[in-house]
């Protein structure tokens, strides 16, 4: 393109090597966006006045036309923190802090879809272990699932089948620091849905199998992945889900229940690769367009 390019976006994380991440950029050279991979692992964000350090000197934010987060586990409010000094910049963001930490918390993830009468499976917290497995026992029943409140990619979720088992996971959990909720399993287990919401509207869907001889239908954990084409009904529970959580890009996971569909969890910075291999969808250029669309909102 003539002239270089005509704006500049940016993406912001801690894993600034991942392949997302080169396809962002591969997006921006084919729609003539700059797009600036931020590794937040060498920024400093400064409350007032509002402005982001790299290494020692200022990050040029005045050009920076929106931003697009990527929060993974790694030092994940240190991130958002960033990622407010940026905003209160005036740097606009597909995916905002508060949504964001609504969407890594499966307790605060089921609190907002319940406000909004939004189904999704039955689910416990408490303080401590021990009571909090005998009201799952009492209230949910066996088989049910325990989730780590952070956990992503089917890492510390624990599917417990009998009472001893649920008392000896919450109680070594709760040992190492980790705080838990308890959902009743959904009763056809080892199948999802994985829907991809951008700024209101269903880019696509994939249907996930859990492998032979496991419950979690993550693609980490080797479930099958093909395209599957859903109805207007699991669209907009996927878009409501969205719209609740307040985040702009997000992959929501469905899981059958009986008769119907429910949302068991909204994950606020979905990788897409074995979603783009199974539908065909160029999700990175979709999602470059997305911010160009915020930056010129500006």
């Amino acid at each position: 393109m003539k002239g270089g390019p005509s704006m500049r976006v940016a993406v912001l994380t801690a894993r600034p090597d991942l392949p997302v991440n080169r396809e962002l950029v591969e997006a921006g050279e084919r729609a003539g966006v700059a797009v600036e991979v931020l590794g937040a692992l060498a920024l400093v964000g400064r409350a007032a006045p509002p402005a982001v350090w790299r290494l020692d000197e200022p990050l040029a934010l005045a050009g920076v036309a929106a931003v697009l987060p990527r929060v993974g586990s790694w030092r994940p409010d240190s991130v958002l923190a960033v990622l407010e000094a940026m905003l209160a910049a005036g740097v606009p963001s597909l995916n905002n802090p508060d949504p964001i930490r609504r969407g890594r918390d499966h307790w605060r993830t089921i609190g907002a879809l319940a406000g909004a009468g939004v189904p999704h499976p039955e689910t416990l917290a408490g303080v401590d272990p021990e009571r909090l497995a005998e009201a799952a026992a009492r209230v949910l029943g066996f088989p049910c699932v325990i989730k780590a409140r952070h956990s992503r990619q089917g890492v510390g979720v624990v599917r417990c089948t009998g009472r001893d088992q649920l008392d000896a996971t919450l109680d070594a959990m709760f040992r190492l620091g980790e705080e838990a909720v308890v959902q009743r399993e959904c009763r056809a287990g080892g199948v999802s849905r994985r829907v991809l919401v951008l700024d209101g509207t269903v880019l696509g869907a994939t249907e996930h199998r859990a492998a032979a001889g496991e419950f979690r239908s993550n693609a980490a954990r080797g479930a099958g992945v093909a395209v599957v084409t859903i109805n207007g009904n699991l669209a907009d529970l996927a878009v409501a889900a969205a719209a609740v959580l307040g985040l702009g890009f997000c992959g929501v996971d469905l899981f059958p229940d009986g008769e119907r569909w429910v949302v068991g969890e909204v994950n606020p910075s979905p990788g897409w690769k074995h979603f783009a291999a199974a539908t065909g969808i160029p999700v990175a250029d979709a999602v470059l367009r997305a911010l160009v669309r915020r930056g010129g909102a500006a």
